[in-house]
Order: C-alpha cells, then sequence, then structure tokens
C-alpha cells in the first residue's frame, strides 16, 4: 500500500514539475484542485489509525504536494498580476485614443500585448490607432493578427475594408465587408462602407441600395442618410435627394457636406431660397469651402441678387477647382457673355 501511494505521488510530482504547463489560470486552477483532492486523500489516511506505521510516508508526500500547491499559487498570482497590467495598459491605450494622443495609444496597446499576446480586441485597438496616423500597413498587419486569434471578429473585416476602400482597392473592400455582413447583417458600417465604395466608383444605384440598408437598421444614421442623398441626387432623383439629405442634416447637423449636398439639391429643384439657407449653415461650419460659395452663387443669381452673387463666385474661384465655372457665371451676370 505504501509502495503504491509513494509511486502514485512520485509520478503526479514529476509530472507536474517536468511537463510544460500551459499558463492559463483555468488550466492551473484545474491543476490546484486535483491537488487538493489528493492532499485531501492523504491527510484522511494519515487521521486513519490503521495507517500510523505509513504516518511519516504520508506526511511527507502530503508536505511534497502541499509545496507543489503552492508553487502553482504563485504562478496563478504572477498570471493574475500580468493580466492586471495587460489591462491597465489596454485601458491606457483607449483613454489616450479618446483624447487623439494616437502615437501614445499605441505605444500603450503594444505594451498591453507584450504582456498578453492573445487578446484580439488588443491588436483590433492597436490597428485602430494606427489607421488614425495613416500608418496603414501596421494597421493591416494588426488587423490580421487579431484574426488569427479570432477569425469572426467581424469589426476587423470592416475596418481591412475601410483601408482597402482608402486605398481604392475596390475587390478587397467589398470582400471585407461582405465578410463582416456574413457574420452579422445587422453591421451598418458595413453596408456604409459598400456604399462608399459603390458612390466613389459611380454604381451610383448600388451605393443606393446599400445605403438605403444602413438606414433600415439605423434610422437615426445621419451620415448614412446624407450619403444616400448623395447617391440619389447622383442620378438625378432630386426631390428624393432632398428628402434624404434634410434628414441628415437634422440628425447630424455638424455635416459640412450634408448641408453643401442639400444646397446643391435644393438649387436643382429650384429651391433657391433654401439652398442660399442650406449654402449659409454650410459656410457657418466650414468659411473657405468653395462648393458651399458656388451653390450659394448659384442660389442669388436665381434669385436676381446679382451684386451678392458676383460676391459669392469670388469667393468660390479661390479654389481653383470652382474658377473656371464661377467666371463663366461671373462674365454672365456681368452681360460679357450670353
Amino acid at each position: 500500500m505504501r509502495l503504491t501511494i509513494w509511486c502514485f505521488l512520485l509520478s503526479l510530482v514529476l509530472i507536474l514539475v517536468n511537463a510544460p504547463l500551459i499558463f492559463s489560470q483555468d488550466n492551473l486552477k484545474a491543476q490546484v484542485e486535483d491537488i487538493k483532492a489528493k492532499a485531501n486523500s492523504l491527510n484522511k489516511q494519515m487521521e486513519d489509525p490503521a495507517n500510523a506505521e505509513k504516518y511519516e510516508t504520508l506526511k511527507t508526500e502530503w508536505e511534497k504536494l502541499d509545496s507543489q500547491l503552492k508553487e502553482l499559487t504563485d504562478k496563478i498570482n504572477a498570471i493574475k498580476n500580468k493580466d492586471v497590467l495587460a489591462k491597465k495598459k489596454f485601458n491606457d491605450g483607449n483613454k489616450h485614443l479618446k483624447t487623439g494622443r494616437y502615437s501614445e495609444a499605441v505605444a500603450e496597446y503594444k505594451r498591453s500585448l507584450e504582456l498578453e499576446p492573445n487578446n484580439p480586441m488588443a491588436f483590433y485597438m492597436l490597428g485602430y490607432a494606427q489607421t488614425k496616423l495613416k500608418a496603414y500597413d501596421d494597421a493591416k498587419e494588426a488587423f490580421k493578427k487579431a484574426l488569427e486569434l479570432s477569425p469572426n471578429y467581424a469589426a476587423v473585416y470592416i475596418a481591412l475594408g475601410n483601408i482597402s476602400s482608402k486605398e481604392k482597392n475596390t475587390s478587397e473592400a467589398l470582400n471585407y465587408y461582405n465578410k463582416a455582413i456574413e457574420l452579422d447583417s445587422t453591421l451598418i458600417k458595413a453596408h456604409f462602407g459598400i456604399g462608399n465604395v459603390y458612390l466613389r466608383t459611380k454604381k451610383n444605384a448600388q451605393a443606393e441600395a446599400a445605403y438605403r440598408k444602413a438606414v433600415k437598421i439605423k434610422d437615426n444614421f445621419g451620415d448614412g442618410w446624407i450619403n444616400l442623398g448623395r447617391a440619389l441626387a447622383a442620378q438625378k432623383k432630386s426631390k428624393e435627394a432632398v428628402t434624404a439629405l434634410e434628414k441628415g442634416v437634422k440628425l447630424n447637423p455638424k455635416s459640412v457636406a450634408g448641408y453643401y449636398q442639400l444646397a446643391e439639391a435644393y438649387n436643382s429643384t429650384k429651391s433657391y431660397t433654401k439652398a442660399l439657407g442650406a449654402a449659409d449653415k454650410c459656410l457657418k461650419l466650414k468659411r473657405k469651402y468653395a462648393a458651399a460659395w458656388y451653390e450659394k452663387g448659384i442660389a442669388l443669381m436665381s434669385l436676381g441678387r446679382k451684386k451678392e452673387a458676383v460676391a459669392a463666385f469670388t469667393k468660390a474661384k479661390e479654389d481653383r477647382v470652382w474658377r473656371e465655372r464661377s467666371n463663366y457665371f461671373i462674365q454672365k451676370i456681368q452681360g460679357k457673355i450670353q
């Protein structure tokens, strides 16, 4: 009996000491519970008068298990401390990200990953911070590491789609967005990203369809309504565009592009007074927005306010993109051309 107990306990100790441990708290805790059970069994044997002759042997084995138990407990505490520090660094990264200190955020996320290298969320946030610094290659590497750890991390596919879209890699961007939608069809940012790709490539009907899906999922998605308005305007659906854009700027009253697009749509429907109001709201947000000055000029000219129109077109032509067409209307107002 004594020899059997000795051999069993010796083999248990050798396994625990020499076998490579998976240093996760759950695995270590499981080992701790196992040792406790064995130690309790030995303790009961030691208390049994029938085992009086084996008491010293049993006690020795119990002490060995107790020593191993303390060793595993120390490892668990070390992992806990490491996890706590990793979480602190991750949270510090989030704080820096929130305040626009992107380089500092990147540094903290990297420190967190040194301590906890299997955290897909930390890789995602690292990539997100790197996109803010326009370090797109680094961001893609971080996002792909997140996917290695968590292949169904839908937000990562959207982030990769956004980078591919910025790089004008249309097919790759669409693949990423569609992968996100396969995982979760309610992700408005994926539908919005698809719409943006199609809008940029002038596939306006497809852009419209994607934006409609986005605003159907989230009716108060201001940018979705604004870009839906843009897609509709590009198809000469001016009245529908006005409706979408009005809703968009109501939801997102600080959208410079939204008010500009609305001014253009109002001019297209000959609602010149409303166009003037939308252009002014745009210019209040961004004084040097040449496109809005141009739409303001169109509205003023159409309302017969020629002097003010010339002033607006003069401001618009400060941007060379709008120079030629602004000069045309200035000369037309001044009677230099018919």
